[in-house]
């Protein structure tokens, strides 16, 4: 418990002013301006937008396609490029109008895409009834969910713990040491992991942040790892194939 002559450092946040201030240990202030956004009223509106019609839906899904994008399979799915050449059709004018005239169009997405892929209709009102659903599940089907789309999907449904989101990372040539007199002349290598939430958890959509270092030989021994790790995948997807293999000839 910090005594009564302690000052416990903590944020300030003024929503009139725009201004946020630090307050350190020490007692000192530092004041900066902000822009600060509330989206709760925007939030309200988007979960009040009506369903889309098939029609809509069809019509959005094949301009987005036509433009070289695809979608993500998170719960709020993202757009990304197919190839490089159509990266620039991210920031393009039809993409933006696109996402002007269809606000709602990721969350349409998801629910049709999950309705081909689990069968559940949980979402069926959401999506304006299970007719309209099914539909709408059909272009999911012809232009959304790809193998790679639904393998995504799966590995974020099923999972219960945190996944790799990225890696950034950096060189660092150390110089000085405290302590030493001698220069060290050593390089090492920070990764920073961003650590993704699975959605089905207490924590929905949440990243955390991890910082590790490694040498050059800490690196050889990770790539050796993941080489394994990644055939032992492949081998995995072989065992899938074959036993949808089995399954369909004793359906038939």
């Amino acid at each position: 418990m910090a005594s009564d002559t302690e000052t416990v450092p903590h944020l300030i946040v003024d929503r009139f002013e725009n201004e946020l201030t630090l307050i350190r240990d020490s007692g000192q202030q530092v004041s900066l301006k902000a822009h600060i956004i509330d989206h709760s009223e925007e939030d309200e509106e988007d979960h009040d937008l009506p369903p889309m019609s098939p029609e809509d839906f069809e019509k959005a899904v094949r301009a987005v396609d036509k433009l070289g994008l695809a979608w993500t399979a998170d719960t709020v799915p993202g757009v990304k490029a197919k190839s490089t050449e159509t990266e620039s059709n991210l920031l393009s004018d039809e993409f933006e109008k696109l996402q002007n005239e269809y606000p709602n169009l990721p969350y349409e997405v998801f629910l049709a895409a999950s309705y081909f892929l689990t069968g559940s209709a949980i979402y069926a009102k959401e999506a304006g009834g299970l007719e309209s659903l099914k539909r709408k599940a059909e272009i999911a089907r012809e232009l959304i969910v790809t193998p790679d789309y639904k393998s995504a999907y799966f590995f974020r449904a099923a999972i219960k713990v945190p996944y790799l989101r990225d890696i950034d990372w950096e060189v660092v040539f150390k110089l000085h040491e405290r302590g030493v007199k001698e220069i060290p002349g050593i390089a090492y290598g920070l990764l920073a992991l961003s650590l993704q939430d699975p959605f089905f958890t207490g924590r929905p959509g949440s990243i955390r942040h991890l910082t590790v270092a490694v040498d050059e030989k800490l690196v050889d021994y990770l790539l050796r790892i993941l080489e394994e790790l990644k055939s032992k995948l492949g081998s995995a997807k072989q065992i899938d194939i074959l036993s949808k293999s089995i399954v369909a000839g004793e359906e038939k």
